[in-house]
């Protein structure tokens, strides 16, 4: 290999390092904060109850986000074997929300976040986000961008 090569990829790994860093300054690193609400199929949901029964992966996302159409149906098969939480950020009313899940076939408990209020309270900056919250109700993964359903799964495996 190039030292050449070697140089630019250490860069273009800090860089995202740095990018990373920035796109979750405030997001809490420690105990994870109250999330309670309805889902859109009228369910009562509560964070701290959730995680009494293992790891939780929170979803932050949006149906304008363009990387959200690329992670959803990863995080709609990964509903099927882990707990998973999601808030559809300024992404419409309860019925756009639903009808945009219906027509991509996403199936996962959602609490709408209409005017990005819940997403404000946990710092979220970008979308996706995807947070995993261990049995404890500490934060243990953050996760900003496109990722792999693999590398979602090992975290939340890792996660206890």
């Amino acid at each position: 290999m190039s030292v050449k090569l070697i140089v630019f990829s250490m860069l273009a790994i800090l860089v995202m390092a740095a990018v990373a860093y920035y796109q979750q300054r405030d997001i809490p690193e420690d105990l994870a904060p109250p999330l309670k609400g309805e889902t859109l199929n009228g369910n009562l949901i509560d964070l701290k109850h959730m995680t009494t029964h293992g790891p939780v992966l929170i979803y932050f996302w949006g149906s304008w986000c363009p990387y959200c159409r690329i992670v959803s149906p990863k995080i709609s098969e990964l509903a099927r074997e882990y707990q998973v939480l999601s808030v559809a950020m300024q992404s419409g009313d309860e019925g756009v929300v639903k009808e945009y899940m219906l027509q991509h076939n996403l199936k996962f408990p959602t609490i709408n976040d209409p005017m990005g209020s819940i997403s404000g309270q946990w710092g979220i900056k970008v979308t996706p986000t995807m947070i995993i919250v261990g049995s404890n109700g500490q934060i243990a993964w953050v996760t900003t961008g496109a990722t792999s359903k693999l590398g979602l799964k090992l975290r939340m495996e890792l996660t206890d």
